[in-house]
């Protein structure tokens, strides 16, 4: 660790240049996904009617070359809606979709006959929610580490990037997935 003539730590001049942008990325990140809760949990849904024109079939291959198992179904409806249920197949082409205001994200869906929303997994339902907090968590403590007025090593500062640009890209790659 360089240290100057009082003992203190000093930081590689790469971590001073680039040290504001990454927080102002992450500040902005975060706001993004507290705006994706206010509108998944706080703010009012909406209803509509629609019809499902499209789905597929996610499945795995079972262990020793056995038969593939069904995971999940993706539908898309005639209004360009698109949502996940886990292992639940929805057979009724007319259904009633609950969705979020800003992002449209589904919550609930039902038919005449079933209740299909513990099974939606689109959205924060899921792991996507513990992903989300796992990234907030992240970036809560990289942002008290760049903001202390110790410093951070370059090593640190590194990891910063790293591990919450995986987590971006976990989540992102989930979303297209579900």
């Amino acid at each position: 660790m360089p240290l100057n003539r009082e003992g203190k730590f000093i930081e590689k001049k790469f971590v001073t240049n680039n040290k504001k942008i990454v927080i102002k990325i992450l500040v902005l990140i975060t706001i993004l996904i507290a705006i994706a809760f206010i509108d998944f949990y706080l703010l009012p849904k909406t209803e509509t009617d629609d019809v499902i024109t499209h789905y597929a079939v996610k499945t795995v291959q079972g262990k020793n070359g056995t038969l593939k198992e069904k995971v999940s179904y993706r539908f898309i409806t005639k209004n360009g809606l698109h949502f996940s249920t886990q292992k639940k197949f929805i057979d009724e082409p007319n259904i009633e979709i609950k969705h979020t205001l800003l992002f449209k994200t589904i919550t609930n869906v039902k038919s005449k006959l079933h209740d299909y929303s513990d099974n939606v997994t689109s959205g924060f339902n899921g792991i996507m929610f513990y992903c989300y907090l796992i990234l907030l968590f992240s970036i809560g403590i990289s942002l008290k580490i760049l903001l202390a007025k110790k410093g951070c090593s370059e090593n640190a500062f590194y990891n910063i990037i790293c591990f919450n640009s995986f987590m971006i890209f976990v989540i992102a790659y989930m979303d297209l997935l579900f």
